[in-house]
């Protein structure tokens, strides 16, 4: 990859920083005793940003990219299993407010362990249906963060 592709990767992380801390500054931080919506939306800019920063003045101090620094593109299989996660997302994102926040979590988080080798069905459902509680609960009851129930669960 040339040293002007990186560049141009590294700006537009840093857009996605400065939307995602506009986006953040929205929501109600709370204090660091009791964090609100919006705290770690605003951590996660910072970070998406600072990294972004870093990476780009990093660039600029280098003479020429090497090659065997940067990870290649995925190829074959690895490639169907990023396109998949992908996928995935996409549709956690368009389901999530009709099926809600606990489907929606254990379908995909079943579909990424399946992709990262867990392999038979009780294992996978035991990690999905785990992921989706704990984070549920962790959301709701101890950052009151208020998660979509979907139309399908009343």
């Amino acid at each position: 990859m040339n040293k002007r592709a990186l560049q141009a990767s590294y700006v537009s992380f840093l857009a996605v920083g400065i939307a995602y801390l506009y986006g953040s500054l929205w929501l109600p931080m709370g204090k660091v005793e009791a964090p609100r919506s919006g705290l770690f939306p605003l951590l996660d800019a910072i970070f998406i940003m600072t990294m972004s920063l870093i990476q780009l003045a990093k660039s600029f101090n280098t003479e020429k990219v090497r090659l065997d620094q940067t990870e290649p593109f995925p190829k074959g299989v690895h490639l169907h299993r990023v396109a998949a996660v992908a996928l995935a997302l996409v549709l956690y994102a368009l389901c999530l407010r009709f099926l809600g926040y606990l489907i929606c979590t254990a379908g995909l988080m079943a579909v990424v362990v399946t992709l990262l080798g867990m392999r038979g069905w009780v294992k996978v459902a035991l990690a999905a249906i785990l992921t989706a509680l704990i984070s549920y609960c962790l959301f709701v009851f101890a950052l009151e963060v208020p998660l979509p129930w979907g139309e399908v669960l009343p």
